[in-house]
């Protein structure tokens, strides 16, 4: 379990170091099932979604800016197959390289280096 002393990150390490030990509890060990959607903290926001097609503008100067784009967009599409939606629908989240969204649309390119 990876373990960041950052309020929400902390939280979410917690969660998880208690649905292991409740895993092994003898009740829960015999009712796994309840224990399926995980736990939740108190005032925890659950799941969101997209209501229309989301456009992610990702800078290739930004490592790993596109890998958790592509982490959104899996998530979205699969909480999209889970809706009524036919299955030939578009994608509900569209990568785009930012630098060539600014091309297109003639506007000048970001500032490079750091302020």
């Amino acid at each position: 379990i990876v373990w960041v002393r950052v309020h929400d990150f902390q939280l979410e390490s917690l969660k998880e170091v208690a649905l292991r030990m409740l895993r092994q509890s003898p009740y829960y060990s015999l009712h796994l099932n309840e224990l399926a959607s995980g736990v939740t903290v108190p005032g925890e926001i659950g799941s969101h979604g997209f209501t229309g097609l989301v456009t992610i503008l990702v800078c290739r100067e930004n490592e790993g800016a596109h890998d958790v784009a592509t982490e959104v967009k899996a998530a979205a599409a699969e909480g999209h197959s889970s809706t009524t939606a036919a299955p030939d629908s578009p994608d509900v989240v569209v990568i785009r390289e930012a630098s060539e969204v600014l091309k297109e649309a003639n506007a000048p390119a970001p500032l490079q280096g750091r302020a």
